[in-house]
């Protein structure tokens, strides 16, 4: 799933236009592709420990998409309230991976 979500974040970053809307995009996708890595991590401890952990384990999966969404609207408004100086996108080289055919 995350492969997928950050394939099309790339395909986003490739139609959009406006170098800001690209950066917003990519913030986005790392601080929620992180939190959800974190939470997936959080949700295998809790499956292997038992099955009362079972349980846990539900309730943290559907805590850790919630939060992993969040967390990305929240890098996002705090990039672009932070002046959005710094310009990721052609920083990492992504210019050049995620553009259209």
């Amino acid at each position: 799933m995350t492969g997928v979500g950050v394939a099309a974040s790339c395909m986003q970053i490739a139609d959009t236009d406006s170098r800001q809307e690209k950066n917003e995009i990519l913030v986005e996708t790392v601080a929620s592709t992180s939190v959800g890595l974190i939470g997936g991590v959080l949700v295998s401890m809790f499956l292997v420990s038992n099955p009362v952990g079972w349980g846990t384990a539900l309730v943290l999966a559907a805590g850790s998409a919630a939060v992993s969404y969040g967390a990305g609207y929240g890098a996002k408004k705090a990039y672009t309230a932070s002046g959005s100086e710094v310009d990721f996108v052609a920083g990492t080289g992504l210019d050049s991976i995620c553009r259209k055919n």
